[in-house]
């Protein structure tokens, strides 16, 4: 699902659990509890948006309560396992709820909290029908690379270097944003299709190549004005050396 497509309710959603994920990788040493307290407002904020939205209930007072929210919730998807809501309901009741009205010193270990996000983005994909892992890394990329301190890359023309002159992935992606403005894979395939290339990317190929050669001082760069990638410096200076190893062979 293309970052434009998403429903402005689910935005929101994956919004909150990309927090979560920049608290889980801050510094901060409490960290984990914040992150446990983000993940379970995602999922009562995804709990009433899959009633409203998908299930067409209308929603009243006593949805605002955890228990009747909950209940409900197992009405309408009933082919997820009783475990599963146990497991989400040791959480809030044992850890969420402490967390937040009581132990401010506390924490949890990683893998409690890995275990109760996977819980969590399972019933969203259940109740939703879709994946939000992917968007929810996407916007980890973006959200990392926007709050980057990037120093603003010179402007430095653009070699003339063709797609079809490097079987590299990462390399044709570089091309394919130093060539077209690009705002997500769906632009850089399109790219492809235009150039007679055969590759098409996935989104999670595109969002893995971004991860690795995003930020400062790597290829590529997100411009916040534009709301595009865009190639940074380092990444004009790697076109020019494709440019000059066309030329020299």
């Amino acid at each position: 699902m293309a970052a434009d497509t998403i429903k402005p309710w689910l935005r929101g959603i994956i919004d909150t659990l990309v927090g979560a994920e920049l608290l889980r990788g801050s510094a901060i040493p409490h960290r984990n509890r914040l992150a446990v307290i983000l993940i379970d407002s995602g999922f009562e904020t995804a709990c009433r948006a899959f009633l409203q939205y998908k299930a067409k209930i209308k929603l009243s007072d006593s949805h605002k309560h955890r228990d009747t929210l909950i209940s409900t919730m197992k009405s309408k998807l009933p082919d997820i396992d009783a475990n599963v809501w146990d497991n989400i309901n040791y959480y809030y009741e044992e850890i969420r709820c402490d967390f937040y009205h009581e132990s401010a010193g506390k924490t949890v270990i990683d893998t409690s909290l890995l275990d109760y996000r996977d819980t969590v983005e399972f019933v969203i994909d259940t109740a939703f029908g879709m994946k939000v892992r992917p968007m929810v890394e996407a916007g980890l990329v973006e959200a990392q690379v926007t709050a980057a301190a990037e120093e603003n890359p010179d402007t430095v023309p653009t070699p003339a270097v063709h797609v079809a002159d490097t079987r590299d992935k990462t390399e044709k992606v570089l091309i394919a944003v130093a060539t077209a403005a690009t705002k997500g894979v769906d632009d850089v395939n399109a790219f492809f299709k235009r150039e007679g290339e055969s590759l098409r990317l996935k989104p999670e190929e595109f969002t893995s190549i971004l991860a690795r050669n995003s930020g400062s001082k790597k290829l590529f760069y997100f411009d916040r004005t534009d709301r595009c990638w865009k190639v940074s410096k380092r990444g004009n200076n790697k076109l020019a050396e494709l440019k000059d190893g066309d030329s020299n062979g």
